[in-house]
């Protein structure tokens, strides 16, 4: 009996199709167009779930088309029918072996067509409100917490005894000494944007005393933005125990300030998001992050402002970011950004491939960093780019706007929380588990197998966009109505069994 095995076609340029189910050696593809049409074919071999077919013979050294954009070369001749994957199609990004950067220009940029760009309407009768803590800066929090902040490594231990604490969110790393100066003063940075966060209603900053972070600089900065800040310190205090009870009095003291604070109506126009994509495979650049994309539009109409990070994951797409820039110079700034964390690479003599994609981005059908980059690059919308950010700088601009950032996902949700995030939509294919210690993360996956074995992790199901049940529009809207009951309070399922302890500083320098 033939095995019909759904597969999309993603655009009519394409040459491979990802399959939405296995092919055995008894299956026909069903392929589906972008225009809705369908064609089948016979698979030349077991292809597995969420991998890709090739549509046609590709020869050695051609490109491999999906999305409408290269996302590699064959590295041998492919039959059409057969499983592309990384036996037969390579990336050209970042490679040690040519040790030259294959720089993008942005020269070649294609403005988007109106019809590409999303309609609204669909998300018509959303609430524009939420209910939010005013914090005296003006700043609009989900969340209210006292935060204990480690100024370096060496104060872990101390801070690391109030994670389970009532009311306390905590941030440990494993910066702050012993670095070069520009990661001091990132680090330096970082603490302060992190104290600044408006899911913050007070911070007690913890250092051991002889750390190269200037801890004093960084509690007067969080005082003169008028935080309710204080500081302990390790060796001061008389040792850990000392200064877990000089911690304990302050925290008690911040309670009042807590109590205080209340939730109040706001309008999604104070609202920071932050965008990540985590352990991902196939299905999140035809699902989750396209989904998130529909969502970050209308919130941007509201006025949000949304930040995406992972640099990296821009890497053979930065040409479609810079066509959305707002302005030839922001677009020019993200090209330069990519550029620069390739050479990045490069001159440290190493192959970006097997470190990017990851070895579970491969084992789920990802094949090259510009197939990665392309899906990743989904989850922002088609809204334009009005800014561009160093590492855990503050947001300047409502709108759209890009981070240079690692992407893992420690330094990543680290750095949206320091430029101001109140919340973060992370797709995820395979299931990634990760919060963050006071910012409320909300994990969509379109894979059904992620969401059958990872259910405990995933906040929103959008895998009726992957067996045709659910239109995009459809399952932003859901994703929507998730967010607001998040931001109104709801629990994300990080926050409920508490895993919450992705975080580290992104520095660049060596330990010296």
């Amino acid at each position: 009996m033939t095995n019909e095995v759904l597969a999309l076609k993603i655009h009519a340029r394409d040459n491979v199709a990802t399959l939405l189910q296995e092919a055995g050696p008894d299956s026909v593809v069903v392929i589906k167009h972008a225009d809705g049409s369908e064609t089948r074919m016979v698979p030349a071999e077991p292809i597995e779930y969420a991998h890709k077919m090739a549509l046609e013979p590709i020869d050695k050294g051609a490109p491999v088309v999906k999305y409408g954009e290269i996302m590699g070369t064959a590295s041998a001749p492919i039959e059409a029918g057969r499983c592309v994957h990384v036996h037969n199609c390579e990336s050209t990004r970042a490679r040690g072996d040519q040790m030259e950067s294959q720089d993008s220009s942005g020269e070649a940029c294609v403005e988007l067509s109106a019809e590409e760009k999303m309609d609204l309407r669909a998300f018509d009768g959303l609430p524009t409100e939420f209910k939010g803590f005013v914090r005296d800066d003006g700043r609009i929090g989900t969340r209210n917490y006292i935060g204990v902040l480690s100024a370096v490594a060496c104060a872990n231990d101390v801070v690391s005894h109030f994670s389970t604490a009532p009311d306390v969110a905590v941030f440990t790393h494993q910066q702050g000494c012993s670095q070069t100066l520009p990661d001091v003063r990132r680090v330096e940075n970082v603490l302060i944007g992190l104290g600044k966060n408006p899911n913050l209603a007070a911070v007690v900053v913890v250092g051991l005393g002889c750390e190269s972070v200037r801890t004093d600089h960084v509690v007067e900065s969080l005082r003169q933005a008028g935080k309710s800040v204080a500081y302990v310190c390790i060796q001061e205090a008389g040792g850990k125990q000392a200064a877990i009870e000089a911690v304990q009095a302050h925290v008690q003291t911040f309670k009042r300030k807590l109590q205080e604070a209340k939730r109040v109506p706001c309008s999604l126009d104070k609202l920071v998001i932050g965008l990540k994509c985590g352990s991902s495979d196939t299905t999140q650049g035809v699902s989750a992050n396209p989904v998130i994309g529909r969502a970050v539009d209308w919130l941007i109409a509201q006025g949000a402002s949304v930040l995406i990070g992972e640099t990296t994951e821009f890497m053979g797409a930065e040409h479609i970011a810079a066509a959305r820039a707002r302005t030839p110079e922001i677009g020019r700034c993200i090209v330069r950004k990519v550029n620069e964390m390739e050479r990045r690479a490069l001159s440290m003599g190493v192959d970006m491939r097997g470190g990017q994609p990851t070895r579970g981005n491969i084992a789920g059908g990802l094949t090259t960093i510009e197939e990665k980059s392309l899906g990743a690059l989904a989850k922002s919308g088609s809204s334009r780019f009005e800014d561009v950010i160093e590492y855990g700088e503050p947001i300047r601009v409502p709108g759209l706007s890009m981070m240079d950032s690692p992407g893992r996902e420690p330094e990543l949700l680290t750095g949206v929380s320091s430029s101001g995030a109140s919340l973060v939509l992370f797709a995820t294919g395979r299931g990634a588990p990760q919060g963050f210690p006071f910012v409320p993360v909300i994990k969509i996956t379109g894979n059904p197998r992620t969401l059958e074995r990872m259910r405990e992790h995933m906040d929103c199901d959008v895998s009726g966009v992957m067996n045709g049940t659910q239109s995009l529009d459809e399952a932003a809207r859901v994703l929507l109505e998730q967010l607001l009951r998040v931001i109104d309070g709801e629990q994300t399922k990080a926050e409920q069994c508490h895993y919450v302890g992705a975080m580290n500083i992104y520095t660049t320098g060596p330990t010296i």
